[in-house]
């Protein structure tokens, strides 16, 4: 029993850890940093607080008041809400970027966010499948293009592990995680053949 319980912390550690939200703030992060230097550190930084902190920080609130499920809300149907909303505010922050003039591996990136929040919703439309899994493996991909290519080898294990984790909680079925694997290594491989352009 007491293997079981620190199995689940475990699972509930990996999971906070390497959730959809930090993850998309180190990309960013890493983006504008490769693309500008210390000014595209701060844009990444400014949008990764609008379209990762902010949605999370919005969602748990909404948890704490009962009405989803949970901040990494595990219904289907309270999903599509939640990625609309998202959906539609990193579209803005994405529109705000290109006029404000920021450093274009930042819009880049986070347009690439953009792509992958609509697939999961219209994928959600019929099934549920692992935002978390998704994230996590155009994370790993990506990385190797913001960083070194070999990082790619190093981040390998963080979507296995979150797949494992989102398993052994009960809050998706394998095909569930495998299926948000492949969205995030097709996501990931496309912004790797394009990135090129802004970094």
């Amino acid at each position: 029993m007491t293997e079981d319980r620190a199995a689940a912390r475990a699972g509930v550690l990996v999971a906070e850890v390497f959730a959809p939200a930090p993850l998309v703030l180190s990309l960013l992060l890493l983006a504008g940093w490769a693309g500008d230097g210390l000014p595209g550190l701060l844009w990444g930084l400014g949008t990764a607080v609008l379209v990762a902190s902010l949605p999370m920080f919005v969602l748990r609130a909404l948890a704490r008041r009962g009405l989803v499920d949970g901040h990494f809300v595990r219904s289907r149907a309270q999903r599509l809400p939640v990625y609309a909303a998202t959906g539609a505010l990193t579209a803005l922050v994405v529109g705000a970027e290109l006029w404000l003039g920021a450093p274009p591996a930042v819009p880049w990136t986070t347009a690439f966010v953009l792509a992958g929040i609509l697939v999961l919703m219209v994928v959600t439309l019929w099934w549920k499948v692992s935002a978390h899994v998704a994230m996590a493996s155009c994370w790993a991909v990506a990385l190797g293009v913001v960083t070194v290519p070999g990082a790619v080898v190093v981040a390998l294990p963080v979507p296995i592990a979150v797949a494992l984790s989102r398993v052994r909680s009960g809050d998706h079925t394998p095909a569930q995680t495998a299926a948000g694997a492949l969205i995030g290594v097709l996501i990931g491989l496309a912004y790797a053949a394009t990135a090129g352009t802004v970094l």
